[in-house]
């Protein structure tokens, strides 16, 4: 007695009541006995299995039209079925859920931080009508905070805003005793801030306006942080007193918790203000804030302080005839367009249409195995739109599923982000929570669902759209009818050029990043000992420092400073810039000119320094050719330079002589001509594909230079020097602030940090690009071969060998693999075509070498479908050819 086929009997007993899939299976069975009475034999069994099925759809159909009752986005039998797809095709479900857990995640990612940057959401009551002035320079484009004046005009004549405050940052140092906390981040803000933010001092109370009269004896508000670390969280602290830089200070109160506003600062002082008030554009610079009045509007605010600003520009055309004002939510980067909007958002559909293009190819290959299955549930019943909701609620288990994965990378990214690599410079805004907020995970819902719509219904539509008793007919001779058309043909194409630009662009990178590394870990970074050296001005908003006494006060303890230092064991050598060798650097656009004047030659990406008193003997680098600096040379109105042998080697052998000057940023200014009096060794920590990058350096004094980094050179371990460094300091004068303490070798690290971690973001790229190629392909040639299994046996019946049906299989697939590396290289040669330093030797060599990396993953992926063609049985095949004739 023949029985339905178990694949038959699985299925309905996966999309029918077991009440009703078990009536339906008898009724099967017994129209299976009736015809394995007549047409016995083994060459029948699968037409009886068709016309078996054939005749039990209008015994289903009688059944109160079992797949009729089940509509909408699926039952739970479908996500059940989905479910199991999973871990039918597991080679699906690894490299395309990995492919959407990233797109996905990296769109929950960057939505949460566009979020936080774009439109924050300040944690306090009426945090959304929060606003901040700007003042906007519309010759120079740029922001003006010089804008005391206007503040006290907008805050005496407008109306549509309140609480209008402002506040400056500055760096401090905080003294307790014999303990130091080197430059911490202090508030000077106006009293209106803590009515504004409704948030009570934990301890005492908030700054006054009385606090802020000229006169009033000096008090600090301390951040909770600083409270419970300098005071183990005692209540006694108010009314103590502590240093802040010169200035002896009262505590006044402590605030609770996880408080930083205006941005993330931990201290509060308040704003003095003069009482004669300011000329246009005098005093320190200013950022203002306050709250909408009720029942104001942005517009309303926008235009009052507009028609203020107007009016100052009236009485005073000179300083405020190009500045233009403009009322922003707080913390708002811009206002952003509609079209701005999308273009924020456009990334990420990118990314989703880039992944749900490559997991594509897999899930139609999928779909292409299940056609018989389709078309059965067609001829049972079900119709075209039932059949595609399930297959979408297959795809969007399976986008769920990588939902999950990719929010869940994407929230420890983040946190990782905030908590290890910015912790130690940087502290975040206080609006600002590391971490996957509900919105976000709204945004990724969105994403999952338009991925699964873009990966369930395409391939649905194609599916159901063909013919279902060619389906059916086609299920006895073991094929599929579904094919791969150009669409997805081009989608595959696409993939594999897209995956050999990804592998030559992490070759380039990954190559120059170790480069740079290898070349840097040469110098020993080790021994050298930086921190950012700044003096506190005797400025407030309500006196001004004189500038000359300023720089030289700072000047004589700078020198001081290095004089003690120099004389503590281990130290061969102090120096000063405004960046070391190995930190960040400062690339400008320059001109060259070689011989007579006006004969110049534009150079872009050159690297400068400002350097002091012995910086190149500091670094065991010796001048080659010319002079060194001499004093002379660090006045303002100096105008010599010295440059590097990699300067020498790419403008000219000896340049003794020549003149260097940097493209200034208005042309209507030029910078002056620097002589070049001297050519130093290269220090070796700016390699370039060229070799070490061409320095043009500047002499300076201290109190010039912007910022200004000590370098100390010692002959162990230049960390254990750190606390002796900030000691020295403390000692000589309280104002004097070292910021960022560190090894040399650190800073570099931070700044090799990131081009590894694009490094290893780019090798995983290409490693899942590989994958979901690699699977595309596969899936390609399996279905490739489930339509022609009847043909590879006739063949082979025929005489034809196993390796010449091989042979015709892998050359579809080569022509398929190589289309796409073609695509991708001419892309490449054109991109460099255009680039300004090539190496055609090394462009070839990469071509070569994605092109073969990527032929020999295109052609493993066949040898699975090519052992299934071969191991087609001809007598099977003829059996089935003669049935069908």
């Amino acid at each position: 007695m023949t029985r339905p086929p178990r694949w038959a009997r699985a299925l309905l007993r996966c999309v029918a009541p077991r009440s009703q899939a078990e009536d339906v299976l008898g009724d099967l069975e017994e129209v299976s006995r009736h015809h394995s009475q007549h047409h016995g034999g083994l060459a029948t069994r699968v037409r009886t299995a068709i016309d078996t099925l054939d005749m039990a759809a209008a015994l289903v159909r009688t059944r109160s039209e079992m797949f009729g009752r089940y509509g909408g986005m699926g039952t739970a039998q479908d996500y059940k079925l989905g479910f199991r797809m999973l871990i039918k095709y597991p080679g699906l479900t690894l490299a395309g859920g990995l492919a959407l857990a990233i797109a996905i995640g990296l769109g929950a990612g960057w939505y949460d931080v566009m979020s936080d940057v774009l439109h924050p959401r300040l944690p306090f009551p009426d945090g959304d009508r929060f606003v901040e002035v700007q003042i906007r320079n519309a010759a120079t484009n740029r922001n003006e905070y010089r804008v005391l004046h206007d503040f006290t005009a907008w805050r005496r004549d407008a109306k549509s805003v309140e609480e209008l405050g402002a506040y400056r940052t500055v760096e401090r140092n905080f003294i307790r005793g014999d303990v130091q906390l080197a430059s911490v981040t202090v508030a000077e803000i106006t009293a209106s801030a803590f009515r504004l933010v409704p948030v009570p001092p934990l301890h005492g109370r908030p700054l006054l306006d009385a606090d802020g009269a000229p006169g009033a004896p000096p008090v600090v508000l301390l951040g909770y942080d600083i409270w419970r670390q300098q005071f183990d969280s005692r209540p006694d602290a108010i009314g103590q007193t502590v240093q802040l830089g010169r200035t002896k200070t009262t505590v006044v109160g402590v605030m609770p918790q996880g408080f930083a506003f205006p941005v993330n600062h931990w201290l509060w002082i308040p704003l003095q203000l003069r009482p004669e008030g300011y000329a246009p554009l005098q005093g320190p610079t200013i950022q203002v804030f306050g709250r909408l009045a009720p029942g104001a509007t942005m517009a309303q605010v926008n235009a009052e302080i507009t028609a203020l600003a107007e009016r100052a520009a009236a009485a005073s055309p000179q300083t405020h005839q190009h500045l233009r004002p403009r009322v922003m939510a707080y913390a708002a980067e811009f206002d952003q367009t509609w079209i701005e909007l999308s273009l924020t958002h456009l990334p990420i559909i990118l990314v989703l249409i880039v992944a749900c293009a490559n997991v594509g190819t897999l899930v139609y290959a999928r779909t292409a195995t299940r056609d018989a299955e389709i078309a059965t549930r067609y001829a049972l019943g079900a119709s075209r739109r039932r059949i595609i909701g399930q297959l979408f609620v297959e795809a969007l288990v399976l986008a769920s599923v990588a939902a999950v994965v990719g929010l869940g990378i994407a929230n420890w990214v983040l946190k990782w982000g905030f908590n290890v690599y910015l912790a130690g410079d940087y502290v975040p805004p206080f609006w600002m929570d590391p971490g996957l907020k509900p919105g976000t995970i709204a945004y990724a819902a969105v994403l999952t669902l338009a991925g699964a719509a873009i990966l369930g219904i395409l391939p649905a539509i194609k599916a159901t759209g063909s013919n279902v008793q060619a389906q059916l007919r086609n299920l006895g001779a073991g094929g599929s009818t579904l094919r791969f058309g150009w669409v997805w043909t081009a989608a595959m194409v696409f993939q594999i050029a897209a995956t050999v630009m990804c592998i030559a662009l992490a070759m380039a990178i990954g190559e120059e990043a170790l480069r740079d590394t290898r070349i840097r870990r040469q110098f020993p970074a080790s021994q050298y000992l930086a921190a950012y050296v700044a003096m506190d001005r005797d400025t407030t908003a309500a006196r001004d420092d004189d500038e000359s006494a300023f720089r030289s006060r700072f000047d004589q303890t700078y020198q001081e400073f290095e004089r003690r230092i120099a004389k503590e064991p281990g130290v061969v050598g102090v120096t000063f810039g405004d960046r070391l060798p190995g930190m960040s650097l400062s690339v400008r656009d320059a001109e060259v000119d070689r011989s007579a004047p006006g004969a110049s030659h534009a150079v872009t990406d050159m690297w400068t320094a400002s350097v002091g008193p012995g910086y190149f003997e500091a670094f065991d680098k010796r001048i080659v050719a010319g002079r060194p600096f001499h004093e002379g040379d660090r006045a303002q109105t100096a105008s010599t330079a010295v440059v590097n042998q990699a300067f020498a080697r790419r403008y000219g052998a000896n340049p003794i002589g020549q003149r260097v000057r940097f493209v200034a940023e208005d042309p209507a200014k030029p910078e002056p001509w620097l002589e070049i009096v001297g050519v130093v060794q290269d220090v070796g920590m700016t390699p370039t594909d060229l070799g070490e990058a061409p320095y043009v350096y500047r002499a300076i004094s201290a109190a010039a230079a912007s910022p200004i980094v000590i370098g100390v050179r010692t002959t162990g371990d230049a960390a254990s020097l750190t606390p002796r460094l900030q000691s020295i300091a403390a000692g000589l004068d309280a104002g004097l602030r070292l910021g960022e303490v560190r090894t040399l070798a650190e800073f570099v690290w931070r700044e090799d940090a990131p081009n590894l971690m694009v490094t290893g973001g780019g090798m995983a790229a290409v490693g899942l690009g590989l994958l979901l190629s690699a699977g595309g392909i596969f899936s390609l040639m399996s279905v490739r071969v489930a339509r022609q299994t009847r043909e590879i046996g006739l063949r082979s019946a025929l005489g034809a060998s196993p390796q010449r049906l091989i042979a015709g299989l892998f050359t579809r697939a080569f022509v398929l693999v190589g289309s796409g590396v073609a695509a991708g290289n001419l892309v490449m040669m054109v991109a460099v075509a255009y680039a300004d330093q090539l190496d055609l030797g090394e462009i070839a060599q990469m071509l070569v070498i994605t092109s073969a990396v990527m032929l020999t993953v295109g052609l493993l992926a066949c040898v699975g479908p090519a052992r299934r063609a071969i191991r087609i049985q001809p007598a099977d095949a003829l059996k089935e050819a003669e049935r069908v004739t």
